[in-house]
């Protein structure tokens, strides 16, 4: 017997005599799930219109369904959940639409209401019982409220490294170089525990708890692990603090207390009568759960016209730190085993974390005109970190077409605006995206060579703009990462992308990464960059051509690493500019191709093509069919980089085509709608403080056995050689151990140094030193000149320490004790002072011995090399440097 409310809704069907017509049902504010679903009678949610299509399914009934959704507001407070039953097939999809006209919008979150003055200027409101957790995100008047911060703009900065310290869960005395570093005291002093830290990684972010502080030196420790060590990437490392009470000091700002009172620090013009804000109570709203490795898949189905609001991402108890693109985020709208599936004409706004994640085994999916705004992380994910075996389980074909992506990253920076994993065959075409902290479009998740599912992708004619913002490193308009046969990256406009580069570097327009490879580049325009238009790190066989590029701050082009085989082709292309230099890293080799270039600088500097001239350049061989010229653009100063007339490009072989073809396309209204927003210009960070003289005592015993010393870059040459922790009794405990091997590239891994930063004063260096047979060994202070210069150098070898003209013969695998001193800046005396300490001996001295560079004045880099051709074996112990005050001089802060 067939249900009357399923009598109900199939007596809206009218047969055809070739076959049935869709069954349609109708949602509307106010309905009831119980309902017939007609359009007098609707039902009041999506859940409950999926529902009632399983049910009609169950009794029989055949074919398609549309659900058309009238206008109104609807509560999502859950995602809800659609099966390989509530598909359809290419003959008969089902459909969920936004009724003709209407706005269908489903909010994920709770308005906040009555909210009072305060004697203070804040607001505060009493949040209702129940809840199942305390919300983590806000948002009032439209505008997502910023959780109670210090510094309200740009950044704290770390003053260094911490040393051994009580591990948060064990108690045990330990290194934590991920999970600690000293703070300035002052900027820690009135911070709880329970606040949390969000410290800036070259191109990535953590946000982690405040596990403990200790007031006196300034350490943090926080209560989870960051992806990267603290100072790994240079000192003076930025970060800030959020969600505690005493940072709510500016308007825009939040918290909530552990009672449930939401305080909020109003903006210019609200007032608490008219306010609206809302707090997010679900996680997500659409989930796709096909199980594509067993052939259930959820095919036919389309979302069209519906807007989603307000969803929040929780915060893991210990914390989140992704090494890159917050990859462990996940979506508002996730999609595994969907075959022919669509978003069309969809919103999505106010939410955590990305908008749209093509996940798992997802094939011939489209999402086209929607917009994703004010998104915590990023727009849109296609497929995934890992190259799964089952081929029914690889995400392929994803179309990505004239969508508006913006305003994203507000709360992970390195979130990416489309981000490609192991995923080959999408297309990326025609999408407006703006405002995002690190890259544009990212495309394959691989380091090296190794075998990538990220090939025949296309990212073609995307407006690309305004990203970075000085806050992240490393970073591209369009970024690639692994080998990725068969993929264009062409007829894009990128701009305005701006780095920080104070650790970190680069804000490419076009980046290829890591073994990027057969690639090609072309007919983008490129201009107001950071640091080049164009930059490949290492990669092989990618062609770049008839290309624009414009206006970068730092430098045109850059290529990092030379490798044997052909890194890229270079050919057709602009370049035109007013500062800076053409080339960064190295050109000057025939494994990249470059030829019937146009190069032009505004400034009338000459151009520097690797020392030479153009006219040697050219005679060695570089850039035949290559000229120097003004491209004779139409207003460039305006950025219109149409050919006048005359232009000498077409000599090159260059073809012009128009900028204005990227982007979105369609009615004058959609395409008004990507204009909408204008951008204001990049305030860059000010300059960091200075990080104080480096200062440390490592004796290991508390460092966990094959850690690394804290605070110091350790460089092997992955032939068999070693550094790490080991244990050694005979009263040393522990020690760090280098191991070196027979054969390396280069011999002096491996190495080790640290970056002390002392300009001034006295430096002292003392260490404990223990040499196995064959071993060779030295120690040296180095400037940051380039090159070099060398200042206190010792070298142990065959059994001697040379110091100068100064020998003495030392004892292998016996225990030697080494100082040196040294004076710095004005008050260097050209030498240095050594005192070695043998086994059961005074210590003998040695004083004014020259220092190995008279120009030496600083110490920058502070190195310990294993310097053997053989397997042999280094034992370091009781590392101390020190930095000292002369007479006359203030110690530095």
């Amino acid at each position: 017997m067939i249900p009357c409310i399923v009598m109900a809704s199939l007596a809206v069907l009218a047969a055809q005599p070739h076959g049935p017509e869709p069954m349609v049902v109708y949602v509307a504010p106010g309905g009831d799930d119980q309902a017939a679903g007609a359009p007098d009678q609707p039902l009041a949610s999506l859940a409950g219109a999926r529902d009632r299509i399983r049910t009609a399914r169950r009794a029989g009934l055949e074919g398609g369904a549309t659900v058309i959704i009238g206008g109104g507001r609807y509560a999502l407070r859950e995602p809800v959940l659609f099966g390989p039953e509530d598909g359809g097939t290419p003959e008969a999809p089902v459909t969920y639409r936004a009724a003709d006209g209407a706005t269908p919008v489903f909010s994920g979150g709770m308005a906040i209401t009555e909210f009072s003055r305060r004697d203070d200027g804040l607001w505060e409101a009493q949040i209702p019982q129940g809840l199942d957790r305390p919300f983590e995100q806000l948002w009032v008047n439209d505008q997502r409220a910023i959780p109670a911060r210090e510094p309200d703009e740009f950044y704290y900065y770390t003053r260094g490294v911490a040393g051994p310290v009580e591990h948060p869960d064990t108690g045990q005395v330990t290194m934590l170089p991920n999970q600690s570093f000293l703070a300035r005291p002052a900027d820690v002093a009135d911070v709880p525990v329970g606040a949390w830290v969000v410290p800036y990684h070259s191109w990535a972010t953590s946000h982690l708890p405040i596990a403990a502080i200790d007031a006196e030196s300034g350490a943090v420790i926080t209560g989870g692990p960051a992806a990267w060590p603290f100072e790994r990437w240079g000192p003076s490392q930025r970060y800030h603090l959020e969600r505690y009470r005493g940072a709510l000091d500016s308007p825009g700002e939040w918290f909530l207390d552990d009672d449930g009172m939401l305080l909020y620090h109003p903006r210019e013009g609200e007032t608490p009568e008219t306010a609206e804000a809302v707090a997010p109570l679900a996680e997500a709203f659409i989930r796709i759960v096909g199980e594509p490795a067993v052939g259930l898949w959820v095919g036919d189905l389309a979302f069209e016209g519906l807007t989603f609001e307000h969803a929040e991402y929780h915060l893991p108890e210990g914390g989140i730190s992704d090494g890159q693109a917050a990859v462990s985020v996940g979506a508002v709208i996730e999609l595994d085993g969907a075959n022919r599936v669509a978003l069309r004409d969809c919103r999505i706004r106010h939410i955590g974390p990305y908008g749209v994640w093509f996940r798992r085994g997802c094939h011939d999916s489209t999402m086209t005109r929607c917009l994703i705004e004010d998104a915590g992380a990023g727009g849109v994910r296609i497929g995934e970190q890992t190259i799964r075996r089952d081929l029914a389980e690889r995400t392929e074909g994803i179309v990505v077409d004239n969508n508006i992506l913006r305003h994203l990253g507000r709360i992970f920076p390195e979130a990416v605006g489309v981000w490609i994993g192991q995923s080959g065959g999408n297309q990326v075409t025609h999408n407006e995206i703006a405002d995002l902290f690190y890259t544009g479009i990212s495309v394959g998740w691989r380091w090296g060579y190794a075998e990538s599912l990220a090939t025949d992708n296309t990212i073609d004619y995307n407006h690309i703009h305004h990203v970075g913002w000085g806050v992240l490193s490393d970073m591209g308009g369009v970024y690639t990462l692994g080998p990725s046969p068969g993929t264009t990256v062409s007829h894009n406009r990128i701009h305005h992308v701006y780095s920080y580069d104070k650790y970190g570097r680069g804000g490419w327009g076009l980046y290829n990464d890591e073994g990027s490879s057969e690639i090609v580049m072309e007919g983008n325009l490129v201009h107001d960059v950071k640091t080049g238009g164009y930059h490949q790190h290492y990669g092989r066989e990618n062609v770049i051509r008839n290309n624009i590029f414009a206006y970068s701050m730092d430098g045109q082009l850059q290529r990092s690493r030379v490798e044997d085989h052909l890194s890229f082709t270079f050919e057709h292309n602009i370049v035109y500019w007013d500062e800076g230099p053409l080339f960064h890293g190295s050109w000057d080799d025939s494994n990249v191709r470059l030829r019937s270039n146009l190069y032009w600088r505004t400034d009338g500097e000459p151009i520097g093509f690797e020392g030479r001239t153009f006219e040697d350049w050219q005679a060695a061989g570089r850039d035949e069919g290559s000229l120097i010229a003004d491209p004779l653009f139409v207003d460039p100063a305006n950025r219109d980089f149409r050919l006048r007339d005359g232009s000498p490009a077409a000599e090159i072989g260059f073809e012009p085509f128009d900028p204005g073809e990227a982007g979105v396309y369609g009615d004058a209204q959609w395409i008004a709608e990507a204009g909408r927003v204008s951008y204001g210009d990049v305030e860059f960070a000010p300059e960091p403080p200075p990080p104080p003289p480096l200062e440390f005592s490592q004796d290991f015993d508390a460092a966990p056995l094959t850690s690394q010393p804290f605070g110091a870059r350790v460089h092997l040459g992955g032939g068999g050689d070693a550094v790490g922790v080991v244990e050694v009794g005979d009263g040393h405990g522990r020690a760090l151990e280098m191991l070196d091997a027979p054969g390396q590239e280069a011999r002096f891994n491996p190495h080790l140094y640290w970056s002390p930063g002392h300009e001034e004063g006295m430096s002292v260096m003392s260490f404990d030193l223990w040499l196995g047979p064959g071993s060779e060994f030295y120690h040296e202070w180095r400037d940051d000149a380039q090159p070099y210069h060398s200042g206190p150098s010792l070298r142990i070898s065959d059994g001697l320490l040379v110091a100068g003209e100064e020998t003495v013969s030392v004892p292998r695998e016996q225990w030697v004790g080494i100082e040196v001193r040294c004076a710095l800046g004005d008050d260097s005396t050209g030498t240095w002072d050594l005192a070695v300490t043998l086994p059961g001996a005074d210590a003998q001295e040695f004083a004014g011995l020259p220092l190995a560079s008279p120009e030496f004045s600083e110490l920058h880099w502070l190195g310990f090399v294993s310097d053997a051709d053989a397997a042999t074996r280094v034992l370091l112990d009781d590392i101390s440097l020190s930095h000292l005050a002369l007479d006359g001089l203030e110690e530095r802060q």
